[in-house]
């Protein structure tokens, strides 16, 4: 038996505005086309009912019309039709069947399974959106009969809930799919109810027809003896949902939900074929009308693409096409549809850019299933936004920069008096802004003062308008709280007493039910200018309290065009629970609204004074400070009425934190307390992984004298590599910086000499650490290099470290092979700083310096620095540089050698660049003719002769010859890259001779098959590289796995096709980049007495 609930087109059948559809000013109403329970209710029961026929069923319905539009005009006027004039009407009682009626066709048909549809009501505009699904009885089935007056009633149906919770999972599917979005519940937390109990009240009817027994229940039209339910099943007072239901197709597959439940409850064949459901939405731009107020951040924020044509492909052969409506809905739905993963959408609407290939993805269609679709579209007349506004924007830092453990400040001014227009008012709160204060106070009588001060000056620029603030409530503020928007509005609220409804206000007394006032102030040229924005008194403002005061703080998230507005609701009750309302913006205007619920009942009593705070860690989190408890950190939800929990909790009490990013870090600047509470200074805090793993960055000189204060307040601003941080105490401001402070350098920290002996049941592993570590782990790896396991190492330190670990504790199968690394973490190195100087060696005329690092780990010389440093020359003339040769530092950047070591080379031409093997040998280049070729050192014993890498003989020219083969000539720079075998030395090569290429690149595979490395060569080159636009002969190379880079010198504006400041090549000799780019040429305009490096990658 399928009811559809109510019946006619009359004040009881739920008439509600549409955009396309609005009340009609001689109604009151919608005409019949517009959005009722009675029409929408009855799409759904029809096709419910025609599935269950074709499936076998046998199906009752208690009406298959809607009744006629009754408006008759008397005298040229529509009648005032009161519910009961209406139910006087003709044929009332033919469409709207009385319920009693209704249920003694259920009992005299013997009815196996009811179903009653309808959809559920709140406020008009409210975000609440959910199934219910109600049965007779209690919540706990097992109460199937009670006595009342002394008679004995029914109260429940057997198998009743079971039905009804059958069809839960088909039903919250659809809202699961995004495309009618919940408030509340899920797939498992079902809202499955009996009727007693969710109304608190019941009453009886007793069958006539049947066998005489009293049912005993709520609704009226579950007082029978059929097991079934009532489904509501969407709040239609959520307006894009009533939108959806003006679509048929939509409809169907509401009633489509329940059949499924139906047959999963009996058990019956279950459909073969599948459907599609989904909607075409515009991809940028969002709703903005008061009839269509959305749930933040869903899929109903999107504007609805009106007519649009959706075309369906199976294996890219189109199988049926469907055409949105233009009732603001966007619904397609395909049915009947043959199971299979080959199946893609195209989209198509006026006004719109087509779909690209690649937005057009393959999905599947399942049998007895309803596959949904999300499409996007994107307006041809959309101009993106030319300025990205964030909440935290990060600030313009060189990229390497990263956050140190330590920072040195000074303290700029201290305890400096804010305004003189503050002595007699309490600040409410101070914000931080470009440079500037923003400080809201009130005096005595709460009138609220809103001024901007220069920071640094400490003087008054504007006086903020206020005049239209206000407030109603005695305990009220007309100006509670000042924020910023993303994009530098500010924005303000009243504290206000707010109520649920009406109804809830007089119930509490006069002046309780008010709106609540939001304010806006943007600048311009000739200051600022403030107004009343919006104004609210829903259930969302009252925080679904019956009573509630509004607005004690609050804060902002995004543009003023596009954001959330979070504030909390405090009730009046004697719980001073508090929820957090959140407000949707979409152009500037109020889109939706709803609340969260804080785990626990967050509670004023508990708290005391809140302050609210956007995280930098999220844009839909916050964090509230207040004067009681330490901070937390909220995750909003956006589904109305949902329990959050705290997703962290500062380890202290603070109040007055602000925020900002530093490197790529969330931070923290906070006022410090001390154990009584008063202030000491500013902390600074790394918050990125989360307020409860908060931690502390060490700042110098930002403490100060213990104070007592009222208001407190910290924040943080940065520019490049420097922060400053501002202290506000009641009406004074101090200011520490790190702006001119030499910051500490840090060294890169590494381990090195790693050794491992067996000891009895231990093994002792030891290795070096260039400083001490912050945290340190041994880590193992199988025989595929797969890791298997690590143990935590304590207290390393600079120098050599041992540690003994028992072959029990190792990670791994006992007697597997395993090999080893050491993993330390150091001191952030926050930016790039001087770590050693050497006067003596400083670069001058023509004086150079060359370096090259030894990289390799299993090296006991790893981390050492060789420093050649080409000797000047007094003349032009003079090649000979006889100061020329090596210096050698350890990885603690001590200088070993007091003199160079030129390796009994006395006449060094014009060496040039140096490169370092795995084996640790020195490669040093030579431009000049006379003393040509690569020399090479062993850095295991400096003082020992460089050797000649060429071998062979020398000519004139600085070409070297062996058995007929050019091997090689003058170069400035060699570089060596790849390991063992695969090791190569790349040279830039100056002179042309058989198969040597003027200013070219040659390779020579110098890593050999039993992972040596030749230090010498006396045979043609092993690849050989003829390289364009290379002018210069000075020239520079650097080898990758996949290419080398080849730079030379050029002066500013002479980096062109011809003569190219830096390319890459791959080893197929083909240029894959080129400076003299379109993309590039304005960045690199030369490159005279430059350098460059690359990556490990």
């Amino acid at each position: 038996y399928i009811n559809p609930g109510h019946g006619s087109f009359g004040p009881n059948d739920r008439p509600m505005a549409t955009i396309p559809y609005p009340n009609l000013s001689s109604t009151g109403m919608p005409d019949t086309c517009g959005f009722y329970e009675t029409n929408t209710n009855l799409w759904k029961c029809l096709y419910l009912g025609k599935k269950l026929e074709a499936a076998g069923a046998t199906v009752l319905y208690s009406r298959t019309e809607c009744g006629p539009w009754p408006y008759e005009k008397v005298n040229g006027q529509y009648p005032d039709y009161t519910y009961e004039n209406y139910k006087a009407l003709p044929d009332y009682t033919k469409y709207n069947r009385n319920l009693s009626e209704i249920c003694e066709e259920v009992d005299a048909n013997n009815i196996d399974y009811f179903i009653s549809v309808h959809s559920n009501a709140a406020t008009d505009g409210s975000t609440s959106n959910y199934p219910l699904v109600i049965y007779r009885g209690y919540d706990d089935i097992t109460k199937t009969s009670e006595i009342v007056e002394g008679v004995e009633c029914n109260t429940y149906v057997a198998s009743s809930r079971e039905k009804a919770e059958a069809i839960w999972q088909y039903r919250f599917g659809i809202m699961a799919s995004g495309i009618d979005p919940a408030s509340y519940y899920s797939m498992t937390n079902k809202n499955v109810r009996g009727d007693i109990d969710f109304y608190k009240s019941s009453s009886n009817r007793t069958d006539k027809t049947h066998q005489g027994i009293t049912y005993r229940g709520h609704l009226g039209v579950l007082r029978h003896g059929a097991p079934g339910f009532l489904v509501e099943g969407y709040f239609h007072t959520y307006q894009p949902a009533r939108h959806r239901a003006l679509n048929h197709d939509y409809c169907h597959q509401e009633g489509l939900a329940y059949y499924r439940g139906i047959v999963d409850y009996y058990g019956a064949d279950k459909e073969t074929t599948g459907y599609i459901m989904g909607t075409v939405k515009d991809l940028h731009r969002k709703m903005s009308n008061t009839l269509f107020n959305y749930a933040p951040k869903t899929n109903d924020q999107w504007i609805p693409c009106n007519g649009a044509e959706v075309t369906l492909l199976k294996g890219g052969v189109e199988v049926a096409k469907y055409n949105v409506d233009t009732l603001h809905n966007g619904i397609f739905v395909f049915e009947n549809l043959t199971p299979g993963d080959d199946y893609t959408l195209d989209a198509t609407c006026k006004g719109y850019y087509p779909l690209t290939d690649d937005q057009k993805v393959k999905f599947s269609v399942k049998a007895n299933e309803t596959t949904y679709q999300m499409i996007y579209l994107s307006d041809t007349s959309y101009v993106p936004p030319t300025v990205t506004y964030y909440n935290y924007p990060e600030p313009e830092q060189p990229a390497y920069l990263q956050l140190a453990g330590t920072y040195e400040m000074k303290q700029s001014f201290v305890g400096k008096k804010l305004a003189d227009v503050l002595a007699d008012k309490t600040i409410r709160r101070v914000l931080y802004r470009n440079g500037n204060m923003y400080v809201l106070a009130v005096d005595a009588a709460k009138e609220p003062t809103l001024i901007e001060v220069d920071a640094e000056k400490q003087t008054v620029l504007n006086t903020l308008p206020t005049d239209f603030c206000s407030v109603v409530s005695a305990d009220g503020y007309k100006l509670s709280d000042i924020t910023f928007t993303a994009d530098g509005y500010l924005v303000g609220c009243n504290y206000e007493h707010t109520a649920y409804d009406e109804s809830q206000a007089k119930d509490y007394g006069e002046g309780s039910y008010n709106y609540w006032n939001l304010y806006k102030w943007e600048s311009d040229a000739t200051g600022w200018k403030g107004a009343l924005w919006f104004t609210d008194r829903t259930a969302v403002t009252s925080g679904n309290f019956y009573n509630a005061m509004m607005g004690s703080t609050l804060t902002y998230s995004g543009t003023l065009t596009d954001g959330l507005l979070i504030a909390p609701a405090i009730t009046t009750g004697s719980s001073k629970e508090t929820r957090i309302a959140i407000y949707s913006i979409a152009d500037g205007a109020k889109a939706g609204g709803l609340y969260n619920k804080v785990a626990g009942k967050f509670k004023s009593s508990e708290y005391g004074a809140t302050q609210f705070v956007v995280s930098p860690r999220d844009d839909k989190s916050i964090i509230i400070t207040s004067t009681k408890k330490a901070p937390i950190e909220c995750a909003l939800v956006m589904t109305t009425n949902t329990e959050i929990t705290p997703v962290g909790t500062f380890a202290a009490h603070t109040t007055g934190a602000n925020y900002f990013k530093y490197a790529h870090r969330d931070m923290m600047v906070t006022p410090a307390e001390d154990a009584d509470g008063k202030n000491v200074g500013v902390a600074l805090y790394d918050i990125t992984d989360g307020l409860d793993k908060a931690a502390l960055i060490k700042t110098t000189n930002t403490t100060l004298d213990a104070a007592d204060a009222t208001y407190t307040m910290a924040a943080g601003v940065v520019k490049d590599a420097d922060m400053t941080l501002y202290l506000v105490c009641d009406s004074t401001i101090s200011k520490f910086t790190t702006v001119g402070v030499d910051q500490p350098a840090v060294a890169s920290i590494m381990a090195y000499n790693l050794n491992v002996v067996e000891s009895g049941d231990n093994y002792v592993f030891s290795f070096n650490a260039n400083s001490d570590a912050v945290s340190a782990n041994l880590i193992f790896y199988a025989a595929d290099n797969t890791e298997v396991g690590a143990v935590e190492l304590a207290n390393v330190v600079k120098g050599a470290d041992s540690f003994t670990i028992a072959k029990s504790e190792l990670p791994g199968e006992t007697g597997a092979t395993m090999t080893w690394a050491v993993e330390l973490q150091g001191q952030s190195i926050s930016n790039i700083g001087k770590l050693y100087e050497d006067k003596s060696l400083i670069a001058s005329g023509t004086s150079r310096l060359f370096n090259a690092v030894n990289n390799n780990p299993e090296s006991d010389k790893f981390g050492y620095v060789y420093v050649f440093h080409r000797g000047g020359s007094t003349q032009a003339t003079i090649a000979v540089r006889e100061t020329s040769g090596v210096f050698e530092y350890d990885n603690n950047y001590t200088k070993l050698n007091a003199a160079r070591y030129s390796g009994d080379v006395k006449t060094f031409g014009n060496p040039g660049r140096v490169s370092l093997d795995d084996n640790g040998y020195l490669y040093i280049a030579d431009w000049s003719d006379g003393n040509s070729g690569i020399f090479v050192a062993n850095t295991a014993d400096l003082s020992k002769p460089f050797t000649q890498f060429f071998q062979g003989t020398r000519n004139g020219s600085g070409v070297f010859t062996n058995n007929g083969a050019a091997v090689g000539s003058s170069t400035p720079g060699c570089h060596i890259f790849g390991h063992g075998a695969d090791t190569k030395l790349l040279v830039y090569n100056e002179d042309a001779s058989g198969t040597l290429p003027k200013n070219g690149a040659v390779v020579y595979n110098i890593g050999q098959a039993d992972g040596s490395i030749l230090h010498a060569w006396g045979e043609a080159p092993s690849a050989v590289y003829t390289l364009t636009g290379q002018g210069n002969t000075e020239g520079n190379v650097w080898g990758t796995s996949h290419g080398f880079f080849v730079s030379q010198s050029r002066t500013e504006g002479n980096n062109n096709g011809s003569a190219t400041s830096l390319k890459f090549y791959d080893f197929n000799g083909e240029a894959q980049f080129s400076s003299a780019s379109d993309d590039y040429k304005e960045i690199i305009t030369g490159s005279n007495g430059s350098g460059y490096a690359v990556s490990a990658a």
